[in-house]
């Protein structure tokens, strides 16, 4: 469309390179109805209510976060997700998928019902639910399956948020009922008896130290637990996705597991890209995270296999604990809650590293939208700037130096993070959702509510 008439739409992006699935491309990004209707070649005369200048930024679809725990807990979902979505907008992603670790757990399908209608009440930007697997919850899968959860989500080690571990024969059990639902199934894939025995003795030696935490949670806790999971996948003929993986030899693994025809995939943490245990001496408790974190060779391998391919997902496994709570790792550190919070940084911070990495845009991009979207099922809707997908949209300064400060940034309930004073030079600039802006500048200003629940299922999905 290059002729005298203008092209009208309700909202144009113009001036930017958009990053598309075939690469960049200086573009119009023209919207209508909440969702993507074409582009158009730069200088192509525009009619629309509105018009965004993005000139000098890169274009690309909001990021797809399958791994946040919301859950602060004490307020409400309602204020959880609102607080856990706003940092989301700020950071430039438009679409989450929550774990079931709230307070009660999400391990029923009332309980699922009932978190997906009042956290929508107060979300900015679209999330989704996924369901549980536990042995108390079994019988409860096909109801969550019904009602939106694309997957569930199995505990392999004790935790500390009440919320059972999977056995052995839980798990089996629960990837036959997946396998049946057509649905798949998540592992937090360490030794529960690796685990447990180590703890025990380090204990007894007076050993609550943070370095107690690296022997206590070894690579080969999470190496042996990932190949008894693809082994139990490949037996049911369950789909699996092996969350947070920490050592470049459980990734492996999973691509053998893929390579051998089993759908496997997996995702690593933007803490287990950007941190290593060095960090965790220096932050403390902030950094205390499970699996931990590791020593520099095996994040750099990581990235190794983040540029080979092997990788389907980059997430921040955001976990909001209080200040307070995550101080008590400096004198204990078992009685540290697990969790980062970094929704808000973690995907300028990653690409930020990638660049600097000599990771190509084209490589890392689909990593937090293409992969994660076909990952959770809500690729017929997002992930992708192309012709009928919703208009979740980013814009991106990647030459726009700043400094990490959650006490002057966040929009957490308690700000903290264990990337404060560390620099990067990506900046999210303006973030949409179905074309709205939801946040601009850091600032967000979209209304609770904005955001949607997204039943992920294809049961759900027929029905809605």
């Amino acid at each position: 469309m290059t002729g005298d008439a203008p092209v009208r739409a309700d909202l144009a992006v113009a001036g930017g390179t958009i990053l598309t699935p075939g690469g960049p491309v200086a573009a119009t990004l023209l919207v209508d109805g909440g969702r993507v209707r074409e582009t158009v070649p730069p200088g192509t005369p525009v009619r629309a209510a509105e018009v965004i200048d993005a000139s000098g930024l890169h274009v690309m679809a909001g990021a797809i976060d399958l791994h946040v725990h919301f859950d602060v807990p004490g307020i409400s979902f309602e204020d959880d997700f609102n607080a856990g979505t706003r940092g989301a907008a700020a950071g430039g992603v438009t679409f989450v998928v929550e774990h079931p670790f709230s307070d009660p757990p999400t391990t029923t399908a009332a309980r699922y019902a009932d978190k997906s209608a009042r956290a929508a009440a107060g979300a900015v930007v679209d999330f989704g639910l996924w369901g549980a697997l536990t042995g108390p919850s079994l019988r409860e899968m096909a109801g969550q399956h019904a009602l939106g959860a694309p997957g569930f989500k199995a505990f392999l080690p004790d935790n500390d948020m009440d919320f059972p571990p999977a056995t052995e024969a839980d798990l089996l059990t629960g990837m036959a009922t997946a396998a049946r639902l057509g649905a798949r199934v998540l592992v937090h894939a360490e030794d529960r008896e690796t685990i447990a025995v180590a703890e025990t003795r380090l204990r007894a030696r007076g050993r609550t130290d943070i370095a107690a935490l690296l022997e206590a949670r070894p690579p080969s806790a999470e190496i042996e637990a990932v190949r008894g999971v693809l082994e139990a996948a490949r037996r049911t003929g369950c789909a699996v996705h092996l969350v947070h993986l920490s050592t470049p030899e459980a990734v492996d693994l999973v691509a053998q597991a893929r390579a051998a025809g089993v759908d496997a995939t997996c995702e690593v943490t933007a803490h287990h890209l950007l941190l290593d245990e060095d960090d965790l001496r220096r932050v403390g408790g902030f950094g205390v995270c499970a699996p931990p974190l590791r020593d520099a060779g095996r994040v750099a391998a990581l990235w190794d296999r983040v540029r080979a391919g092997l990788v389907q997902a980059i997430v921040s496994d955001h976990c909001p604990y209080g200040r307070a709570d995550k101080l008590k790792g400096s004198a204990d550190v078992f009685a540290c809650p697990f969790g980062i919070q970094s929704v808000q940084e973690y995907m300028p911070l990653v690409l930020s590293e990638a660049l600097r990495r000599g990771v190509a845009l084209t490589r890392i991009v689909p990593l937090f939208t293409e992969g994660p979207a076909r990952v959770c099922g809500v690729d017929g809707s997002k992930g992708v700037l192309t012709p009928g997908m919703d208009a979740d949209i980013v814009l991106l300064d990647l030459n726009r130096p700043w400094v990490i400060s959650a006490e002057r940034q966040q929009h957490a309930v308690e700000r903290w993070s264990p990337y404060d004073g560390r620099a990067c030079d990506v900046r999210v600039v303006r973030t949409l959702v179905r074309g709205r802006t939801v946040a601009t500048g850091g600032d967000v200003v979209a209304p609770p509510g904005w955001g949607r629940f997204v039943p992920l299922s294809q049961e759900a999905r027929c029905r809605s």
